[in-house]
């Protein structure tokens, strides 16, 4: 084999490596965009991640202010059961009273 053939052929062989690289490159920088690209997902996944914790804490302050309000209203209606429940005793209390004042006038 001669010198000019032997070169043929590492021509055809460094050809072929050069444009498989060439063609890795390419790939190369493709992947790097998509990895810039769900960078910038990511990022903006954190901050509405961020956003949305931030609305589940205050809905929670306000869960929580519902809750201590209800449980007071709570503790009125019980204070006013138990008035009322007072009341309609002592009612019931006078009106038997009132009856045998009554009966006895007469």
């Amino acid at each position: 084999m001669t010198e000019k053939e032997r070169l043929s052929q590492l021509e055809e062989v460094v050809s072929e490596i050069l444009l498989k690289q060439d063609r890795i490159a390419e790939e190369l920088a493709h992947l790097s965009l998509k990895v810039a690209s769900n960078s910038i997902d990511i990022a903006g996944l954190k901050v509405t991640v961020s956003s949305v914790e931030t609305k589940v804490d205050r809905l929670q302050i306000k869960v929580d202010r519902m809750e201590m309000k209800i449980d007071n209203h709570t503790d009125r209606i019980v204070e006013l059961q138990q008035d009322v429940k007072a009341g309609q005793a002592e009612l019931k209390s006078n009106m038997a009273l009132l009856l045998q004042a009554i009966r006895g006038q007469k």
